[in-house]
């Protein structure tokens, strides 16, 4: 089929080409002006033939590309593919689309997505992933002189721009909660955290609520390499966690071994909440859908994207932000189910 051109569109709604472009592209500035009933019926008529702006060709012309690149981590997809689409969501309404790539912190393929955006005109480029240590060197190197990025976390360079979740006061509601419902024993379920910025920073937190509370916990470190071990690890940390610790309550994670977690409890024969409470991370589907409910920390992905694309649209325009604006913080909810 032909695509739709602006003059097929200007035709259609029986107006000049520079009042489609107008309401359209919003060029022409202030000398081209369109009533309101002129405008719902060039907006009807590009409807109705589905029209979409060539966008190279607007480019080739300086205009702007309505496009933003997004490089997202290639682990915790659940998460990930969460946030993504809320940030899709957000852009759409707002006229821009996304080019998307996937990797691991892997500097060549880090390199060649920076390469791809740049020379599709990307205005900006959100990083959703972690930077574990040393690779924010590796991403300053990889995207060079080009700075119209925001990273997940924490910028890759002084100065630089980052949307962050505040994981403290997420664990800070954990713990609370917990001893509000009388638990005496807390457990922390993470993995890697000698080697994981986000797993130490959920660690730190722990220990540091626990002593204002003037109560003493542990932490158990699956010690899984890619960050997903296996059931038989998850029950291990069941017999170390419930049977030697005796803990009472255990924050697992995510959801996915809060789940197993819950689960294997129920078949060695404990009761969840009455002898071990249990509370996941991420509000995936499966946190409302096993018996019972999880208790969960739920990220906010729509307030999260929204927050992205601001910031993503302020870097894109060179705005100079204050210090205070050049990072954002999303704060996280507890979400208080059955398993506690």
């Amino acid at each position: 089929m032909k695509r739709p051109t602006l003059s097929d569109i200007a035709a259609a709604a029986a107006v000049s080409r520079s009042a489609a472009a107008r309401v359209l592209l919003g060029t022409g500035g202030e000398h081209v002006r369109v009533s309101a009933v002129t405008r719902a019926r060039i907006e009807a008529a590009a409807g109705r033939l589905r029209y979409a702006p060539n966008r190279q060709a607007q480019q080739l012309r300086g205009v702007s590309s309505k496009t933003i690149g997004v490089i997202l981590d290639s682990l915790n997809l659940p998460v990930m593919s969460q946030r993504l689409f809320a940030l899709e969501g957000v852009a759409s309404q707002r006229g821009y689309r996304l080019v998307v790539g996937r990797t691991h912190g892997q500097t060549e393929t880090l390199e060649e997505y920076v390469a791809d955006f740049t020379g599709r005109g990307v205005e900006a480029v959100l990083c959703l992933f972690d930077l574990a240590p040393g690779r924010d060197e590796r991403a300053k190197a990889c995207f060079g002189k080009f700075r119209k990025v925001v990273f997940h976390g924490r910028p890759a360079w002084p100065g630089g721009y980052s949307v962050r979740v505040d994981t403290e006061a997420a664990i800070n509601d954990c713990v609370d909660h917990l001893i509000a419902r009388g638990k005496k024993t807390l457990a922390l379920a993470l993995g890697n955290f000698a080697s994981d910025e986000l797993m130490e920073r959920r660690r730190s937190a722990f220990i540091r609520r626990l002593a204002r509370h003037g109560r003493k916990g542990f932490v158990w470190d699956a010690a899984a390499g890619d960050g997903n071990p296996s059931p038989d690890i998850l029950d291990r940390g069941i017999a170390s966690m419930v049977r030697e610790c005796r803990a009472d309550a255990i924050l697992a994670s995510n959801d996915i071994w809060a789940t197993r977690f819950l689960l294997q409890m129920q078949k060695d024969g404990l009761r969840v909440p009455q002898d071990v409470s249990v509370i996941g991370y991420d509000n995936l589907d499966i946190a409302s859908v096993v018996s019972p409910a999880l208790t969960t920390i739920d990220q906010c992905h729509d307030e999260y994207a929204a927050t992205v694309l601001d910031l993503l649209l302020d870097v894109a325009a060179g705005r100079r932000l204050v210090t205070g604006r050049r990072i954002r913080t999303i704060k996280p909810r507890l979400l208080v189910r059955e398993s506690t």
